[in-house]
């Protein structure tokens, strides 16, 4: 195959050049080139204007829109492929004018950025996690030759929008944090970054912190879409504005109307007074806003449809619909640039709508919250997707977009398998269905590490219809951890990819299998990659990351063991061993408690504070159930109770489920 030299040994007469006038996501695509040939080999190329119509007789790396290259750059790409965002590359030794030339045409200034991005990962760079741990950088090599092998290809997503809900960007924003995961986002082929507000400070005020702390400028030079501002009903039917005066427009309970509240109702959709004074309230807040090109707002999450008798006439999400028809009719007077999304499949509104059509203007976001990631979208023994195809035929014709939660772990396992089978089967079934978006949920922010790899398939699958998730996790071992730790780590996520119960697993329900598993998952992988990354220590590092998690799940599945240990015992009228368990899982209780504390305390995005203060008690609470089934049981046989005898107390302890 042969190779086009673009530096050698510090020198190189190369040049990049911009094809068309500036804009800001050009400027970005030559600037991002530039940067990462500087970091692989130190070299410093020139940028400047393609001469237009005129050989500049030198090797040149041409960047632009397809619509601005010269016609002679243009000839040498091959035809755009079919989709959004797009871009067709030409490396070759010889052009027309006897020197090597790499053009790089997008169809729209993110399909520049993206065929940059794919240039340089064919030299070795991977962008698999946002630059957040200064311990853990990207990974970029250092060459002193830089050589790219010949070749045309073009790609294009089959998905129109694919946006990432970054943990820097949901309730408080938290500006450097959100402007690094907008980074990260953008080189794994997402094209929008969202917003969930949070439900106190003015909403107007949050989105000035975009504006006013350079976040917005970030996204908006990358040529992404902002969307926003998800679960906000409360801010345009203030309680406080409106309901001592108008309480008829708030969401009855129990026979009587309340304010908004978190779990509380929500206001009365049948309304037509509270529908126009809501509608008009939105209209204002985007004419406020031109930076949102998305308006996607759902109800307040948790909230209860109004239960009053006039909305009990139809189903909540045919009353919902009417708010947003009406909403959409408005904004394409007022807006016509922005496009309207609100949401199905996800409480309050379940249950599709029977008898209110869809705007033609209104997309839908369908979400399946706490969705079981062993099986995809496309799978029949899915068990909601039932309502996903009735969702999907009412939004047909008009946009669907799929809430995905693999970089979720409020509903999701604490410690992630990569998500292999649900991005296969959920990508069969968009692209089977005419499904044009795809939205990611990341959080809590504190999970980012544990999450990041799911992040990245999720991205570079839904952009490129052809990428095969077991291939791009072995890509990442071998990029992110050399080439001895690599291929033991590949084997190991690939394990937890094609068994991805074991993640559940470590939540609830392990067995003496699950515990066996991972024992021999330590010994055949994790330890050999320690040894093996021992004398780097950025992958010293990274291999340490995966020790911990592991460490957190053997830890976690062996407080279920001392349980079921414990009930087992007690069950079989042992009381004084069962006693003995209940003192061990005390402290292995605790322990973990403090283990976990340290991870977060780390900082390293491997656990989240959330751990300790949400699920942790569920956790700790068969100490209590345990402790008290033993002093009534104990004391209600003791004196006659016959001990039992039991089977079970000839197995060793470790062969036990």
């Amino acid at each position: 195959m042969t190779e086009v030299l673009v530096w050698r040994g510090g020198k190189s007469d190369w040049r990049i050049l911009r094809a068309g006038p500036k804009s800001p996501t050009l400027e970005w695509a030559m600037e991002e080139c530039r940067k990462y040939l500087n970091q692989i080999g130190g070299c410093d190329l020139s940028t400047t204007d393609a001469p237009r119509g005129r050989d500049i007789g030198a090797p040149a790396l041409v960047l632009g829109l397809r619509a601005d290259l010269d016609p002679a750059d243009a000839a040498l790409l091959p035809p755009a492929a079919a989709g959004h965002d797009g871009y067709a590359v030409c490396v070759t030794a010889k052009a027309p004018n006897g020197s090597p030339r790499i053009v790089v045409g997008g169809d729209n200034g993110r399909g520049v950025v993206y065929g940059v991005y794919d240039l340089l990962e064919r030299i070795g760079c991977r962008w698999f996690y946002p630059t957040l741990d200064d311990k853990d950088p990207e990974v970029v090599p250092k060459r002193d030759t830089i050589r790219v092998a010949e070749g045309k290809w073009a790609k294009a997503s089959p998905i129109r929008y694919r946006l990432f809900n970054a943990s820097g960007m949901i309730y408080t924003v938290k500006p450097e944090m959100a402007k690094k995961q907008t980074d990260a986002a953008m080189k794994q082929r997402y094209n929008g970054m969202a917003w969930q507000c949070e439900t106190k400070t003015d909403l107007r005020t949050q989105y000035d912190e975009f504006v006013s702390s350079g976040v917005m400028a970030e996204i908006k030079k990358r040529g992404m879409f902002f969307q926003g501002p998800l679960h906000s009903f409360h801010y345009f039917l203030k309680t406080e504005d409106y309901f001592e005066e108008h309480p008829e427009w708030f969401g009855m309970r129990n026979g009587k109307r309340v304010p908004h509240s978190v779990l509380g109702a929500q206001f009365c959709w049948s309304s037509t007074e509270a529908r126009k004074v809501f509608v008009d309230n939105v209209a204002a807040f985007v004419r406020s806003c031109p930076k949102i090109d998305i308006l996607c707002m759902c109800a307040l999450d948790g909230g209860k449809a109004c239960e009053c008798s006039e909305c009990a006439t139809l189903n909540p999400s045919d009353n919902l619909l009417m708010v947003f028809n009406e909403m959409a009719e408005r904004l394409a007077k007022v807006a016509p640039h922005v496009a309207v999304e609100t949401y199905g499949g996800y409480p309050p509104v379940e249950e599709p709508p029977k008898r209110v059509r869809l705007h033609p203007r209104l997309r839908l976001l369908w979400a399946h919250w706490g969705r079981y990631h062993g099986k995809g979208y496309d799978d029949p023994t899915y068990d909601y997707k039932w309502n996903l195809d009735v969702w999907r035929e009412v939004s047909k014709g008009r946009g669907l977009t799929l809430c995905q939660y693999y970089t979720d772990h409020f509903a999701e396992p604490w410690i992630a398998a990569p998500y292999a089978v649900a991005v296969i089967g959920d990508r069969k079934y968009a692209l089977g269905h005419d499904v044009d978006g795809i939205y990611m949920l990341e959080h809590p922010e504190g999970y980012w590490w544990n999450c990041g790899l799911n992040a990245y398939l999720g991205g570079v699958c839904f952009y490129d219809a052809s990428a095969d998730p077991y291939e791009i996790i072995r890509d990442y071992a071998l990029s992110y951890f050399g080439k001895d730790a690599g291929p033991l780590m590949a084997a190991y996520y690939e394990e937890w990819a094609r068994n991805v119960d074991l993640c559940y697993h470590v939540r609830g329900g392990a067995d003496g299998a699950d515990r066996a598993l991972l024992a021999e998952e330590r010994k055949k992988y994790i330890d050999p990659a320690m040894t093996a990354a021992r004398e780097d220590p950025i992958l010293a590092y990274r291999v340490g990351k995966v020790n911990k998690l592991h460490a957190l799940a053997e830890r976690l599945m062996e407080i279920q063991r001392l349980d079921r240990e414990t009930e087992r015992l007690r069950r079989a009228g042992d009381f004084a061993r069962a006693r003995q368990r209940l003192d061990e899982g005390r402290t292995r209780v605790e322990e973990t408690a403090a283990h976990i504390q340290r991870l977060v305390d780390l900082n390293e995005g491997l656990v989240d504070e959330q751990l300790l203060t949400f699920y942790f008690p569920r956790v700790r609470a068969w100490i209590e159930q345990e402790t008290e089934a033993l002093k009534v049981q104990s004391r209600d046989e003791r004196g006659n109770a016959k001990k039992r005898p039991d089977v079970a107390d000839m197995i060793p302890d470790e062969a036990r489920g």
